[in-house]
């Protein structure tokens, strides 16, 4: 259980509402974001403008070359196209949902209005003159928009087939291979003029970059005096000597390079600059990878191999982005092409021997023939000349394992991060539970959420990063996207995947919501009221069961099922009632009846059967009771309800301790009487003036066969302490009984013994 906090200061008291109820913030941020993420609908005057757009792009298909002779820049232009015909499709579509439902809605009025009658009012012609109008113009917004929807769907369809020839013809298309291209190169042949200039201003560039190589190097030069004086102080390969150490070198080329882009972007060529800033970023990366990658090993072999590859991968990326081959002529490119795919290549497959080679990677080894040839495959058809089709798997396969790699990276890093943030072993961990208001030991509530929510969010991240390495367009989409969304029939039955999981998901917010929320109401709201433990179990459990049936109702809602259905489901269940759930059934509501009626409560001390104990739990199947024992019996629900059942604690703690009590013939029984009472008024837990409950009574019982029998009866208020009072009350019996001289027999028998054996007759013949 968590403690309770007691703020003292704004801060803190904001800092613990903050930690009490997170896990609300993030129920209400999970909807907003929901919300933010909707597309806005088309308007109603949207249909007016999509014709003429529809009848622009058709225009522009129609006019496409040969699929043959296109190259990359026009199917570019071909999937931009085909995004705009997916976005007028769906606009169409809604428009078609909008208008129909608008239609719907003025014919259902038309029918409440009724037929038309000579005898009807002036009011009444009016508003059927006005539905009917608006229906009229609902009719001709449908037809628009379904045509739309029609033409849009069918140039998509001839603009898809289209890309889907042009991309592949390029696949196959054979170009001038690499080697061939480096050859003419040497023999000064650049080839094909570069596709842009440079064009800048060379006097603005060297300025802007010497001030900022004034500014930034001699900042850059002290940094790394500090980081080497700070890897010093350090024990030598430990995470903060070699992080200090491996920036300490890079700080005066991270300084250069960012003053190049400086010169580059004043001086006009802003797009040559994003290489420099790339590497900046591999810079600055490549690091913590290492550390990632090798922890503690001082040895590790793969730190340098995954640190080139990185860098390599940032390189390509930022050359791809702002197309710098387009800056270099036909030659040059290909030759820097090559270079680039040989170092590429080569710093996979020195990764891949270093990692086969770890001892916990073993069963990798079987795998380097197939993986290696995998990574040689997109380059080795680049060489080749097939270009697109080099670039198409050098991409999609090197850029599968690098988000894969940085995926796991990232999980990793996080996962430790939380680690070290719930155990607080750094100080900079400590420092943040004592803002987040958490002690050192006291746990931290939703961590375990958190880590499934970064690890979802890190695997769509991972999803949408296959989807662009892969060159994956909407239009490729579209049919998984429409199957998930609108579904497919399963005999008579729709069934659609996205609504599902939309109904997963909401059952399982509310599922832990009711969790949550018993937990609080159990351990924090509840206890500060002064209700008993039984009253404060019940409301907890009955406000978690109505959660529970209401995120079953909703998720059977959001999935599409209909609530008039719910006949034939009862049915069904009626009949499964009626063959074998009787006692399941009989025990739900049975413990619905204990949870309101509430005849025995966590805590009573009850006798059902021959179980005898206190009552823990009472749940919706059994009720869970403890024997003196500390045996736990659970005992269905129905044999409470329908069986005697003894509860020394239904309406209050109170209970009357009997203790019989022999003396011997002869004695006093006045004295007796006295003393017994003095006895039981003396003892702290019998209770003498409770108006309730009658005081300590002595009660003369009977003429026994060996003594005379009396009974000493007093009411304590606790029950639970009736052994150990009834115990008491013996000993201090025994004692005065022993000063004043009252013997307390033993049971006394006569023995008639005969004095002879009479003869035993003969017997008769």
């Amino acid at each position: 259980m968590l403690k309770d906090l007691e703020p003292k200061l704004p801060t803190d008291r904001v800092l613990c509402v903050i930690k009490l109820n997170y896990p609300l913030l993030f129920l209400l941020l999970v909807p907003a974001l929901a919300l933010a993420a909707v597309p806005a609908q088309p308007g109603d005057a949207w249909y007016k403008s999509a014709e003429k757009s529809l009848a622009e792009l058709q225009t522009e298909i129609g006019g496409w070359p040969s699929p043959d002779t296109v190259d990359a820049p026009e199917l570019d232009n071909v999937d931009k196209r085909i995004g705009d015909l997916i976005a007028l499709r769906r606009n169409a579509e809604q428009c078609s949902n909008n208008a129909t439902g608008d239609l719907n809605s003025v014919n259902a009025k038309l029918e409440a209005i009724g037929a038309i009658s000579e005898d009807e009012s002036r009011d009444i012609k009016q508003r059927r003159n006005d539905l009917t109008d608006q229906q009229r113009d609902h009719l001709r917004r449908l037809a628009v928009c379904r045509l739309i929807e029609l033409g849009a769907k069918d140039t998509l369809d001839t603009a898809t087939n289209y890309r889907q020839k042009a991309l592949s013809d390029a696949l196959l298309t054979r170009e001038i291979p690499l080697w061939q291209a480096s050859q003419a190169l040497l023999f000064n042949e650049r080839g094909a003029p570069a596709r842009r200039a440079i064009s800048g201003k060379r006097i603005p560039a060297i300025g802007a970059f010497s001030l900022a190589l004034v500014l930034l190097l001699p900042v850059a030069l002290y940094g790394a005096r500090r980081l080497r004086k700070f890897a010093e102080q350090r024990e030598l390969h430990t995470a903060g000597h070699r992080l200090a150490s491996m920036y300490a070198r890079r700080l005066p080329a991270m300084a250069i390079f960012i003053a190049l882009a400086a010169g580059l972007t004043t001086g006009g060529v802003a797009a040559l600059s994003a290489p420099l800033l790339f590497l900046v970023a591999a810079m600055t990366l490549t690091p913590l990878l290492e550390q990632l990658v090798c922890r503690e090993d001082i040895h590790c072999k793969e730190g340098l191999p995954a640190r080139l590859l990185l860098a390599l991968v940032l390189l390509a990326s930022a050359i791809l982005l702002v197309d710098v081959q387009a800056y270099l002529p036909g030659n040059v490119d290909l030759a820097l092409r090559g270079v680039f795919l040989v170092l590429l290549v080569m710093s996979a497959l020195w990764l891949l021997w270093r990692v086969s080679q770890h001892p916990d990677m073993g069963s990798l080894r079987g795998l380097r023939i197939p993986a290696a040839l995998l990574l040689i495959s997109g380059p080795a058809a680049n060489w080749l000349g097939y270009r697109a089709l080099g670039e198409l798997l050098t991409l999609g396969i090197y850029g599968t394992l690098t988000g894969a790699f940085l995926t796991w990276l990232a999980h990793l890093a996080i996962d430790t991060g939380l680690d070290n943030l719930e155990a607080g072993q750094s100080t900079a961990a400590r420092k943040t539970r004592d803002i987040l208001g958490y002690t050192q030991d006291e746990p931290m509530a939703g961590i375990r959420l958190i880590r499934r929510l970064i690890g979802f969010g890190l695997l769509v991240g991972y999803g949408y990063w296959l989807l662009t390495v892969w060159r994956i367009t909407e239009s490729e989409t579209a049919t998984a996207k429409g199957i998930l969304s609108s579904g497919f029939d399963l005999g008579g039955l729709r069934i659609v995947p996205l609504q599902l999981f939309q109904a997963l998901m909401i059952f399982l917010a509310l599922w832990w919501l009711a969790r949550w929320l018993r937990k609080q109401m159990a351990e924090r709201w509840l206890v500060k009221t002064k209700l008993d433990s039984g009253a404060r179990q019940s409301i907890v459990m009955l406000t978690s069961y109505a959660l529970i049936g209401a995120a079953i109702l909703i998720g059977l809602s959001v999935a599409g099922l209909e609530f008039q259905n719910l006949a034939i489901i009862a049915g069904a269940l009626s009949v499964g009632i009626g063959f074998g759930l009787q006692n399941i059934v009989n025990n739900f509501v049975s413990g619905l009846i204990l949870l309101f009626e509430r005849p025995v409560k966590p805590g009573d001390w009850v006798v059902v059967g021959g179980t005898e104990g206190y009552v823990r739990k009472v749940s919706i199947r059994s009720t869970l009771i403890q024997t003196f024992d500390r045996a736990d019996v659970l005992v269905p629900n129905s044999e409470l309800i329908s069986n005697q059942v003894v509860n020394w604690m239904l309406n209050d703690t109170m209970g009357r301790v009997i203790v019989p009590v022999g003396v011997a013939y002869g004695t006093d029984t006045r004295k007796v009487r006295d003393l017994l009472n003095k006895i039981a008024r003396e003892h702290p837990l019998v209770l003498t003036s409770d108006p309730r409950v009658p005081a300590p009574k002595v009660i003369f019982m009977a003429f026994g066969e060996s003594s005379l029998d009396f009974e000493l009866r007093a009411f304590i208020r606790e029950v639970d302490n009736r052994l150990s009072v009834r115990s008491d009350l013996l000993f201090a019996i025994d004692d005065a009984f022993r000063k004043e001289g009252i013997e307390i027999p033993f049971p006394q028998r006569v023995v008639h013994m005969p004095t002879s054996t009479p003869p035993i007759p003969p017997p008769q013949a």
